[in-house]
């Protein structure tokens, strides 16, 4: 593509099936500590080291700000670069952090055993359940909700804060399986037939598998002599980096879609169990694009964007709203890399387009116009077919995820653009 030329007209592209990891199991991507939670949208780390390696030399500090989980931060660690990553979320920083720090094998089992030996062995038969949060009620039974509840008071006994995360984070993915959420759903349903996985049993299960998965992580850092290598992932917002200007030499981010504030509502068992907050709608106005805000912002340099915030007004003025916020936020965060992003290096921005009443949501499009209109003078596009992303490419009616066996699902998201941006 000739530089200073973008074509905004992306359905000419063809999927490059050298980007598409077609040939990748679902078991290939959860190596090292990819697989220590679940997590909606998760890109597989194969793709990212594919970035990292293309456009950045081992030294370079490499930055995702929409971090999630810590895929980026993990395969810039194994590839010899420093990295930053940044959410909102309180539970993908919990999870990434776990991801990115390697314990000693030896040290964790021995940890474990005491571990499992103390929870095991606890007398507490208070009812924790009378006095829980309503959203926890909601989701949980009370038998299953006490023993959690041991398990929980049991892990924060631990003094070491490093091993202490690694057992969080594997609290946090049992907790789905343990409670009533309709486990073929990953918006939030409850299901009362749902035969319930038993806390101890759960925890230990997954705990073993984490305890394997570190110490491959561990080996793996070893062989690759990157153990000086610092991840730094922190509670932090895109729109307003805290980083210096011309700081980093690779942005590797995948932008959550339009009803992005929905996380906080797949998340809330563990933000709830964490008492990151007892008010879910609290925390949902500080995502990209929430609906929550009392007026839209129309500073958006994208007369296309501009032009998708009419037609749905013409439709639903609500539904305008949050796309117009989603767009205005998504200005304010390309601004922002473009500020820390140093001269003559790259950002890669990992993003699909959606729909919404048969009415195109074209985000990659207007994330080009958007990074020509603040400055990047070279656009190169991807397109990739959605093969082994972990994402349900599914939403309902109204534009939310929904599960594949929703009666009004549309599968949207069947392919997604690579857009590289140079400063």
């Amino acid at each position: 593509m000739e530089r200073n030329k973008v074509t905004l007209d992306l359905k000419s592209i063809k999927s490059d099936i050298r980007w598409s990891f077609a040939d990748i199991s679902r078991k290939e991507t959860l190596y090292a500590t990819h697989g220590y939670h679940r997590y909606p949208a998760k890109f597989i780390p194969q793709l990212v080291k594919k970035v990292i390696i293309k456009y950045s030399k081992p030294g370079d500090i490499v930055l995702d700000s929409f971090g999630g989980c810590g895929t980026t931060l993990v395969e810039s660690k194994l590839s010899g670069r420093e990295s930053i990553g940044l959410d909102v979320n309180k539970i993908a920083v919990l999870i990434a952090k776990a991801k990115t720090e390697e314990i000693e094998p030896c040290f964790l089992e021995q940890n474990n055993k005491l571990l499992l030996e103390k929870i095991k062995s606890s007398k507490d038969k208070r009812n924790y359940y009378e006095k829980a949060n309503e959203r926890l009620r909601y989701w949980f039974k009370a038998s299953a909700f006490n023993k959690l509840k041991i398990i929980h008071d049991c892990i924060q006994e631990e003094k070491n804060s490093k091993t202490r995360r690694f057992y969080n984070c594997c609290f946090s993915n049992i907790l789905k399986n343990c409670s009533i959420w309709y486990s073929r759903s990953i918006k939030p349903m409850r299901d009362n037939t749902k035969i319930i996985e038993k806390p101890f049993s759960a925890f230990t299960e997954h705990l073993n598998y984490m305890t394997q998965r570190n110490k491959d992580f561990f080996n793996l850092i070893k062989i690759k002599k990157v153990q000086e290598i610092c991840c730094h992932m922190k509670k932090g917002d895109a729109r307003k980096i805290k980083l210096p200007s011309e700081y980093v030499d690779l942005i590797v981010t995948s932008p959550p879609y339009v009803t992005s504030y929905e996380y906080a509502d797949l998340h809330q068992l563990s933000i709830l169990w964490f008492n990151f907050t007892d008010d879910i709608k609290k925390i949902k106005k500080d995502f990209v694009g929430t609906s929550s805000r009392k007026k839209a912002k129309r500073n958006i340099d994208s007369e296309l964007a501009k032009a998708t915030i009419q037609k749905l007004s013409d439709i639903e003025r609500s539904h305008a709203k949050h796309v117009s916020n989603y767009y205005s936020d998504l200005s304010r965060c390309y601004k922002e890399m473009y500020r820390v992003l140093k001269k003559g290096k790259h950002a890669c921005i990992i993003i699909g387009n959606t729909e919404y009443k048969n009415i195109k949501i074209p985000n990659a499009e207007v994330t080009v116009e958007l990074l020509k209109n603040i400055g990047f003078k070279y656009i190169k596009i991807l397109k990739r077919k959605l093969s082994s992303k972990i994402f349900t490419p599914y939403r309902d009616e109204s534009g939310k995820f929904t599960d594949a066996g929703h009666g009004g699902k549309r599968r949207i998201y069947q392919y997604e653009y690579l857009i590289f941006a140079k400063k």
